[in-house]
């Protein structure tokens, strides 16, 4: 098992904006990985977000979350951008396949920047637990095994 770590920088604005990185998660796959495995994301913060959305459902993925976590202001004024961070999330944890993250059609990582920021930086801690496998030999037969089913 290798295990591969880097430290990424992406600079924000916001509130509530998305900025995407499966192309950052692609290259650090291709580059790492030959096989199998998996790779984590965490952003350093009380307030950003990190989460899998289908491009082209930001705009409702706001208003459905604005919603239910309105922007209010309370002691310091970001408290919005405190619970949606905590309802969404700082982590994520996607499985590779054959050297590629396993998302379906269309579907994008993103960092969201919930608070009202420009030009802020946010770090993304990635790393890539990977089992690096050499190819197989060419007289090497690939072989499954049917079990019956047991439903």
């Amino acid at each position: 098992m290798k295990v591969f770590s880097k430290v990424i920088d992406i600079h924000t604005y916001g509130p509530m904006e998305f900025h995407p990185i499966t192309n950052i998660v692609r290259k650090i796959v291709k580059e790492n990985c030959s096989a199998d495995g998996i790779i984590w994301l965490s952003v350093e913060g009380a307030t950003p977000a990190l989460l899998i959305l289908q491009k082209g459902m930001e705009k409702a993925f706001i208003e459905y979350i604005t919603k239910i976590i309105p922007f209010t202001t309370w002691r310091h004024g970001n408290a919005y951008a405190h619970l949606t961070s905590t309802l969404i999330s700082t982590n994520l944890a996607i499985p590779i396949i054959n050297s590629e993250p396993v998302l379906n059609y269309g579907e994008e990582i993103y960092l969201l920047e919930t608070r009202p920021v420009y030009n802020h930086i946010r770090r993304i801690l990635i790393e890539l637990h990977c089992n690096n496998r050499s190819p197989p030999h060419p007289k090497e037969r690939a072989f499954s095994c049917n079990m019956p089913s047991l439903i």
